[in-house]
């Protein structure tokens, strides 16, 4: 009865303060009581819902069952946690999956990304701006022989960063690969990589990838920048990403982990350039408030969320929907397209598709006498890509009927028509299109 009352008592007032639990939560709102609602049985449902995600203690009681599970039997909850082989070492699914080719998006589709990435590249090499792929180190990649043997039982030919390495050489794509400078230097290190309980880098690690960045900056600028020191290292706390599959298992008892090296700054002067990252989460662990790489190294230091949100935060804070896409792009010294090993079925996150329509909006009203080496660049393309589709809609019989019809409706020749409809087909293909964490 105590223990009734208690959890009564902690659901209406909230006498105790609980951790909350870690990972990603969708409050269910209080059902509000109607008569309809009460007769269909909405309400019922949803109260039931509402009480079993807002019962008194429910946190305590979700990380007692969870550490039951894994102290006695082994394993995790989470469905997005893998155990590794040796019983410590943990991994989030999506780089295991990954890394084993389940998320492949195919050699067409991944080629033509990188045709297309070579033609951006190029467009903005004529303005002044430096387009970078930068692939990062995936946990999967570093400790493949960690990885439970039922994902490698399902493991493919190929996958998408071993594609994409072989398209960019194909298309001369000039690009950087940490992903591969770290795993072949593996155990060389001084400082830990990874901690057992994450699934992002360390800041040592992201601080080394950043170092070599800004050095390939410098050779590209010929300016003598703004670089960091490492002043000393302070192994009494884990930064939020350290733990941060640990804080998702939601267990009751702290686990143990290998010592992590969090590095001290201190920053020299030099020149600043203009920077903009288009990453995923990987990005956080050099932008992080009480990290601040980019910030003291780049004059800007942009980091655009997924494409999707921009950081810092403007006023209003906007998304890259409210801005002009292009222009902004252009603004920059170096734009970084980071690529991880969890994501990289997403990547590069609509930026192809983004920076095409917003360039070809503007593009088509533009003069030709007008025209600079990058709208050369992408007239040839766009032409390129518009006879295929003229290409697509001959071989279509249902398809040529229709643009005929139009052109006789419309009195303008069959050819003209044939263009306008493979010219609209492409600037559709060019749209934005969502995606899917």
């Amino acid at each position: 009865m105590i223990g009734f009352v208690l959890g009564f008592a902690q659901e209406k007032w909230h006498l105790f303060k609980l951790k909350p639990l870690g990972g990603v939560t969708f409050k269910t709102e209080c059902p509000h009581l109607t008569l309809q609602s009460f007769a269909s049985g909405a309400f019922q449902r949803d109260a039931e819902q509402y009480s079993r995600e807002n019962f008194g203690f429910r946190e305590w009681h979700i990380r007692l069952f969870n550490q039951f599970r894994h102290s006695l039997f082994g394993q995790t909850t989470n469905q997005f946690v893998v155990k590794g082989k040796d019983g410590k070492t943990f991994f989030e699914e999506s780089y295991v999956i990954s890394y084993t080719g389940e998320t492949y998006l195919g050699k067409e589709k991944i080629q033509e990304n990188a045709r297309q990435l070579k033609l951006i590249q190029d467009m903005l090499h004529a303005k002044g701006t430096t387009l970078l792929p930068v692939f990062v180190l995936g946990k999967a990649s570093f400790y493949p022989e960690l990885i439970p043997e039922k994902y490698i039982a399902k493991r493919h030919e190929t996958n998408n960063y071993q594609e994409y390495l072989k398209a960019f050489e194909q298309q001369g794509l000039e690009m950087i690969d940490f992903n591969r400078y770290f795993c072949e230097r593996k155990g060389s290190e001084s400082h830990p990589i990874y901690c057992n309980l994450s699934a992002h880098w360390t800041v040592y690690a992201a601080s080394q990838a950043v170092d070599s960045l800004v050095r390939y900056m410098e050779d590209k600028t010929q300016q003598e920048q703004a670089h960091f020191n490492i002043e000393g290292f302070d192994t009494s706390y884990l930064m939020e990403q350290d733990d941060d599959l640990y804080r998702m298992m939601n267990l009751m008892f702290p686990m143990r982990h290998n010592t992590i090296d969090q590095p001290q700054f201190s920053f020299t002067e030099g020149y600043k350039p203009k920077v903009l990252a288009i990453s995923d989460s990987y990005w956080w662990t050099v932008y992080a408030w009480n990290v601040a790489l980019p910030q003291n190294l780049f004059s800007d230091g942009g980091f655009w969320f997924y494409n999707k949100t921009i950081y810092p935060e403007r006023t209003p804070i906007q998304n890259v929907e409210a801005i002009d896409y292009k222009q902004e792009i252009e603004n920059q010294d170096f734009v970084l397209l980071v690529c991880t090993e969890a994501t990289n079925h997403l990547w590069p996150y609509g930026f192809i598709e983004r920076y095409l329509s917003n360039y070809d909006n503007v593009f088509r009203y533009k003069p030709t006498e007008q025209y600079d080496a990058a709208d050369s660049l992408y007239l040839d393309y766009r032409n390129t890509e518009i006879e295929k589709n003229i290409q697509r809609i001959k071989e279509s019989t249902e398809w040529l009927e229709s643009v005929t019809r139009q052109a006789d409706e419309k009195g303008i020749t069959v050819e003209q028509s044939l263009w306008d409809n493979a010219e609209y087909t492409y600037r559709m293909d060019i749209e934005p299109k969502g995606f899917v964490r």
